[in-house]
């Protein structure tokens, strides 16, 4: 989940605009430095990050009418299945293939690039739609993007069937046996036996009473990280989950809660346990990265965005399981949270005072200032230029005060200088000794090892500087950048692409009408807990702003009056389909669709995607963790014990597969949607898709009117 962001070999060449999805981050080519070897280059690294940063705005802060481009991650699992479906000892395995499958996956890319690209050289039709693949933490993960940006709402329209050529792509690279249904985690990950090939848990790195360390993407910098994660806090990471129908017992733990010391030890607690950040960066996701005209609109985005990020998380919940467990909370974000905590004891307030005197200088804030949130987790607050951020960001803020200084000295304004002092505020986890000393003007490491472990539910991304500074008309330039980070991957396609549009077109109804969603971070965080909860997208209720026409210049149209509380708790479904005075968002990006000048079939699309998400706000669809949970509760196999057995695991993976493949209806995950009438020329991504046999064509290319989708 979203180590990506932190390791990641740039995605395109210097040129082509695909590149708008590069991060900064790499997999460097060398060994990184032990922990106790990095401990003395800590505060260099923080230092110069916060220089380099500088560089970048000096460089890019004029940048001026970038076009809206953007596009969607999709995080994938590989799966191993074991036994046939009357077997009554089949199960399935995470499958430790991905650098293979990597390897030829773009293999095929580019041999598909140069056919296509001799083609175009001979005159004849450039049919070949590329695709990006990625590794991701885990050696049975991978990640997958489209080879180039959409632009404008328009690519909504591509989006889905994108995402089913990403999936036939890979499909077409497993071993017979297989399967890689687009769900967040394998319900029996951390099981014994649970991966192929088998390996022994407890190595060196995690130390982990249930995971081996041979789940871990080879790159060096991936074991690297899990294991100084764990050095820095002096002891494995502790994740704690509620058992189905138990969650008053996790509630009840305090600062002492026990640490078992065997698997047996870990089964006979009141909770679920873990122990290893497999456990959390194993899990997939769906991230939308949006390009912003300019630094200033980036910054007014980032805030609108924030309050929407639990409303999102509750909505695409699909984490009911952890270590073979059925859990009685949805999502898997405090899971993450947990798995690549590397606050000290005393950071966490888990320290008696007398151990907390002195510290160690190299770490920051001497490893004793106190940190209330782990490294990945919600943001802490609003980076806007107006008041309205200010008056909302009501949630103190860890920072070196010196980091501001110089932050603000470098012509950044406070708002801004206090969201990067507080990314600074940890420390740098993997180092790598022949990449320390660097130029602060070009290099931009150091940022970007700070800036990409933060793993956070939005994140402000500035240009890259040698594609910031290019023209924008150029086709390698880079612009300022948000990336939404909170939505869970989804079994089918068109939810994938539902939630994906939803953020593409919110974020154009947030700019067109100028919205105020701002609400106190304090309510933020609280919401942030409220959407993790079982079934919370219907059951919960959360902070939102009802008076959202503040902003000077907005339509009246609205509703809203001051006599209206700036704030108030309300369902999911009156967030988005109104309350009284307050419009709701649904109906504003409808009135969006109406106004702007958009293709009558993307009108159309995006009107069927709003509707769907509606249907789910009110509870007339199932989220993903509520389905699959019921599937396990009233599987043959369930002993009533609270555990997935491994029969039930391996019929839900099947049944995810077939689902994402349109070979097993699932109206209970997306109910009842009028589709497009198709074109009478099917395009080159559809008759790929045909041509690898990965689902029967009727679902996928003529798309009937109206009935149960196939999904």
């Amino acid at each position: 989940q979203a180590t990506h962001s932190f390791a990641r070999v740039v995605r395109a060449s210097s040129k082509g605009s695909r590149a708008l999805f590069a991060d900064m981050g790499f997999l460097h080519e060398s060994e990184p430095l032990a922990w106790d070897q990095a401990l003395d280059s800590l505060r260099l690294v923080r230092e110069h990050g916060i220089e380099q940063f500088l560089a970048v705005f000096r460089r890019c802060r004029h940048i001026e009418g970038d076009a809206f481009k953007w596009g969607d991650e999709v995080e994938h699992g590989i799966f191993s299945l074991v036994g046939g479906s009357g077997d009554a000892s089949r199960s399935v395995r995470i499958a430790l293939r991905s650098p293979e499958v990597l390897a030829e996956l773009r293999a095929m890319e580019a041999k598909r690039g140069e056919t296509s690209k001799a083609a175009c050289s001979e005159g004849k039709a450039c049919t070949h739609e590329p695709c990006t693949w990625m590794p991701e933490y885990g050696r049975w993960m991978l990640e997958s993007t489209p080879g180039h940006p959409f632009e404008g709402v328009e690519g909504t329209a591509q989006l889905e069937a994108n995402m089913k050529l990403r999936r036939a792509r890979l499909a077409a690279a497993l071993q017979p046996g297989e399967i890689a249904p687009t769900v967040t985690s394998m319900p029996l990950f951390g099981v014994p036996g649970f991966c192929e090939p088998h390996r022994e848990p407890n190595g060196p790195v995690t130390e982990s009473l249930f995971v081996p360390d041979e789940v871990i993407f080879p790159h060096p910098r991936f074991p690297t990280l899990t294991k100084n994660i764990r050095l820095r806090r002096s002891s494995r990471v502790e994740i704690r989950r509620p058992r189905f129908e138990a969650a008053e017992a996790l509630s009840k733990l305090g600062k002492d809660a026990p640490i078992p010391a065997s698997q047996a030890e870990a089964d006979a607690l009141d909770h679920v346990y873990a122990d290893a950040m497999a456990f959390g960066m194993g899990n997939c996701c769906l991230q939308v990265t949006m390009q912003a005209s300019s630094l200033s609109e980036s910054r007014y985005l980032y805030d609108q965005l924030a309050p929407l990020t639990p409303i999102m998380l509750a909505l695409t919940a699909a984490t009911p399981f952890m270590r073979g467990w059925i859990c009685d909370d949805d999502t898997r974000w405090g899971q993450l949270a947990q798995s690549v905590d590397d606050r000290t004891p005393a950071e966490r307030g888990a320290a008696p005072p007398s151990v907390t005197e002195g510290g160690d200088e190299r770490l920051a804030g001497s490893g004793v200032r106190p940190l209330p949130k782990s490294r990945y987790d919600s943001i802490d607050c609003y980076i806007g230029e107006g008041p309205e951020a200010a008056e909302n960001n009501d949630v103190p803020l860890v920072l070196d005060e010196e980091h501001v200084g110089r932050l603000v000295e470098g012509g950044v304004d406070e708002a801004l200088a206090r969201h990067i002092a507080h990314l600074f505020a940890r420390d740098p986890l993997v180092l790598f000794g022949d990449r320390l000393h660097l130029d602060d003007e070009h290099d931009i490491d150091h940022w970007e090892n700070l800036q990409s472990t933060n793993w956070q539910t939005l994140r402000w991304k500035p240009p890259p500087p040698h594609k910031g500074s290019l023209s924008s008309s150029d086709d390698g330039h880079i612009g300022w950048r948000v990336e939404f980070r909170s939505m869970e991957v989804q079994i089918t396609d068109f939810e994938n692409a539902a939630f994906s549009s939803f953020i593409v077109l919110l974020s154009r109804t947030i700019l067109e009408s100028k919205l105020n969603l701002y609400i106190p971070m304090s309510k933020v965080e609280q919401n942030m807990q409220a959407a993790q909860r079982r079934e919370a997208c219907t059951s919960e209720r959360f902070w939102f702003r009802t008076n959202i026409s503040a902003v000077e210049g907005a339509d009246p149209w609205q509703r809203a009056t001051s006599d209206v509380e700036p704030a108030a708790l309300m369902t999911i479904g009156e967030i988005l389909m109104g309350k009284e005075a307050f419009p709701g968002l649904i109906p504003l990006c409808h009135r969006h669709l109406e106004n702007a000048d958009y293709e009558p079939a993307t009108r159309e699309l995006l009107r069927e995607y709003i509707a769907f998400i509606a249907r789910r706000a009110e509870g007339k669809v199932l989220t993903a963790a509520t389905w699959m949970r019921s599937f396990v509760l009233n599987h043959e196999a369930y002993q009533q014990d609270g555990r997935v057995p491994p029969a039930a695991a391996h019929d839900l993976m099947i049944a995810a597969a077939e689902m994402g493949e349109g070979r097993r209806p699932c109206p209970e995950l997306v109910g009842e949607i009028s589709r497009l009438l198709p074109c009478e020329v099917p395009t080159p991504t559809e008759r790929e898709v045909a041509a690898r046999g990965v689902a029967v064509a009727q679902p996928w290319l003529l798309r009937p009117r109206a009935g149960t989708f196939p999904c």
